[in-house]
């Protein structure tokens, strides 16, 4: 584990060193920011299958976390499933464009979860709080 700590914190100094350098040649105008690019696309799908493989490694070592996760999952498809229930599939004319009904619906089933999970998370901090304040 060490070994791989130490792989990835020298990754992270070269790839930190790879930016730094493209930025300086940005700011003295000797790139036009195009390599930036490039090097974000190559690093982008790099980091995420990075944070897939330790995230599916650490559910796979640490049979609480495995739970936890899908007791999260599961709540997460039951809003999913209220809003796709509670969501309208009314046509909408907006100007000349007509929304049809498929659409409306996944749009408004994305509103309405958004609606539930940013009152969760508001009901989550002011419980957190009142919590906190009691146990003073």
């Amino acid at each position: 584990m060490k070994q791989l700590k130490l792989i990835l914190t020298v990754l992270i100094a070269v790839i930190a060193l790879v930016g730094a350098i493209l930025y300086i040649m940005i700011l003295t105008g000797k790139s036009t920011g195009n390599e930036m690019i490039v090097a974000g696309e190559i690093l982008v799908p790099i980091t995420a299958a990075i944070a897939l493989f330790f995230g599916i490694k650490n559910l796979a070592t640490n049979p609480q976390a495995l739970k936890k996760s899908l007791i999260s999952l599961a709540v997460l498809a039951i809003i999913v499933i209220l809003s796709y229930v509670a969501a309208s599939d009314s046509l909408t004319k907006v100007g000349k464009i007509t929304i049809d009904g498929s659409t409306s619906k996944i749009v408004g089933a994305g509103i309405y979860m958004f609606y539930f999970l940013a009152a969760g998370a508001i009901l989550a901090m002011v419980g957190f709080g009142v919590k906190k304040t009691l146990n003073k």
